[in-house]
């Protein structure tokens, strides 16, 4: 047999290259003391939350590379996040709220409460601790009203500064839950929803950014819902 024809053949018989792991259930946990929202990440809450490190590009079959951690809490006031991104060139894009942060670095969520209605929300924050907030479908102009997500992020290295070697950043912020008020607002303990947790993160020159995300989407858009990992909400452990 010819080498092409062999070639040929052993290309159509080999195994389909397996999909990449994600993240497609985490548990949201109930803060007994609601974490500063500082961007330091130090809190005592932080260290009983669910590390969610899996991050890949799913839909290109590229594996998680490491670089981002996210936690999850809850309380009676919000839903708390917090994000440790590794970056070797930190950028930002936006100082305004609703700017359109995704031109430089930024950490997105994205949460859907019922799988059986329309609504869901994003919220972004970036290394400027400006920040994003959109529900869908829903008024999209920069100067919708506030849906009070704060967040503060803490730079480590140079912002936008290219040509050093930065380590990243952290990020942590928290949403009311007016915010999903069309939805519900407040969850119960043992309720479920669906998430996915994604990032921008930009290097050097004009390459375009990497994207990652939690979730196992089988399209690079962000807003895949029906591909989002479960979140389950967890009731506060009594203390012994």
């Amino acid at each position: 047999m010819q080498p092409r024809i062999v070639a040929l053949a052993a290309l159509f018989l080999a195994p389909a290259p397996a999909d990449p792991e994600a993240t497609r259930e985490a548990t949201c946990r109930r803060a007994s003391v609601a974490p500063v929202v500082d961007g330091r990440l130090d809190d005592e809450a932080w260290k009983s939350a669910t590390i969610i490190d899996v991050f890949p590009a799913f839909w290109a079959g590229t594996p998680s590379n490491g670089k981002t951690k996210a936690r999850l809490l809850w309380d009676d006031q919000g839903l708390y996040f917090a994000g440790e991104l590794t970056d070797l060139d930190v950028k930002a894009f936006g100082t305004k709220r609703n700017d359109t942060l995704w031109n430089g670095d930024v950490f997105e969520l994205f949460f859907k409460p019922a799988s059986d209605e329309k609504q869901y929300y994003e919220f972004q924050a970036n290394p400027r601790s400006t920040t994003f907030e959109l529900q869908l479908p829903g008024d999209s102009s920069p100067d919708r009203p506030s849906l009070g997500v704060r967040a503060k992020a803490v730079v480590h290295g140079t912002l936008d500064q290219s040509g050093d070697v930065d380590q990243g950043w952290t990020v942590e912020g928290m949403i009311p839950w007016s915010a999903f008020e069309p939805s519900g607002g407040k969850p119960k303990a043992g309720d479920v929803w669906t998430f996915a947790i994604c990032r921008y993160d930009y290097g050097p020159g004009d390459a375009p950014p990497v994207l990652t995300s939690s979730a196992p989407l089988r399209r690079p858009s962000f807003h895949k819902t029906e591909d989002y990992g479960r979140l389950v909400f967890e009731a506060e452990k009594p203390k012994p």
